[in-house]
């Protein structure tokens, strides 16, 4: 019986190793891209993966415009403070930019190219959506069915 305690930590040393040299490849695998094909087919990044586990278009959507809105909300928030509270609609455009006290619409600018930018980021980079799936979404989102369609999306995503 002492004998098979003394090989105990060996053996337990060696199960650990086996899982930890597994867990490593697995985990250097997930982050290169380099994982076994075992469908005989053709496939580039995790393309069985992907498929199985991508959202609808109109899910990223929906996702990508909450989160555009809550960032145009801070940002939005930020020209407020700027400007006393006195923000013209539509702001980002330059002929009410132009409205925008001088001695802060530099900043004003800055902070209408900074949401432009994270807006463009959260859609094709984040959302995987293209400008064109983004603004025909956008367009119909005017709809009254498409808009319940929307609100029912964000309440099911409990988006918050």
């Amino acid at each position: 019986m002492m004998n098979c305690v003394s090989h105990f930590p060996f053996r337990l040393n060696r199960v650990l190793a086996r899982s930890l040299t597994i867990a490593t490849l697995s985990t250097l695998g997930l982050l290169t891209g380099v994982a076994p094909n075992l469908s005989g087919q053709s496939s580039h990044f995790f393309d069985t993966a992907v498929h199985a586990q991508e959202e609808s278009a109109f899910t990223r959507y929906v996702r990508a415009a909450f989160e555009i809105e809550k960032t145009r909300r801070s940002l939005l928030d930020q020209v407020k403070q700027l400007t006393g509270g006195n923000v013209p609609s539509n702001v980002c455009q330059s002929s009410s930019l132009a409205q925008v006290p001088s001695n802060v619409r530099d900043q004003v600018k800055g902070i209408c190219d900074n949401f432009s930018s994270q807006a463009k980021s959260i859609v094709q980079d984040k959302y995987k959506l293209s400008r064109d799936e983004f603004n025909n979404f956008q367009r119909q989102s005017q709809n009254p069915d498409m808009k319940s369609r929307i609100e029912s999306e964000i309440r099911t995503l409990n988006l918050r």
